[in-house]
């Protein structure tokens, strides 16, 4: 198959004049925030939370496909408790039998979510930590 220059030139004259180039807005994060304030007792809300390893119960709930295996992380309803913010839903939905589709709701820990706390909560820390030194070091001078 031969294509002759006049018509790829023909062509590509054609298609330069649909071409068009759409601008994008920038908007910061800052910009699209608004009523922030600092976090505060960071601290406090991590220490309510319980950590767990677990294994997903693979065998009564085939159709989700859970991971096998150990896995970490938190019983939603206890970390509900602590901070509900952080809690999510998802409907699983399967197939249950022909022109049969079903919904299991599950309830999930956003770890993305907990990770301001898990900063603010560090930094509380790394307070509590410098003030103890200056004691310590306040202390030896002292003798």
């Amino acid at each position: 198959m031969k294509i002759r220059v006049q018509y790829l030139l023909s062509l590509s004259i054609v298609l330069s004049v649909f071409t068009f180039t759409a601008k994008a807005q920038q908007v910061s994060d800052a910009q699209i925030k608004t009523n922030t304030t600092p976090i505060i007792n960071s601290l406090s809300y991590i220490t309510r939370l319980q950590p767990v390893s677990y294994e997903y119960n693979r065998g009564d709930y085939k159709q989700l496909n859970l991971p096998a295996g150990m896995q970490f992380g938190f019983i939603a309803g206890d970390a509900k408790q602590v901070v509900p913010s952080v809690i999510t839903t998802h409907n699983n939905w399967y197939n249950a039998g022909k022109n049969n589709p079903r919904t299991i709701t599950t309830a999930e820990v956003d770890l993305q979510k907990l990770v301001p706390l898990l900063v603010g909560a560090i930094k509380e820390q790394q307070a509590q930590i410098e003030m103890l030194k200056q004691e310590v070091q306040k202390l030896k001078h002292a003798r």
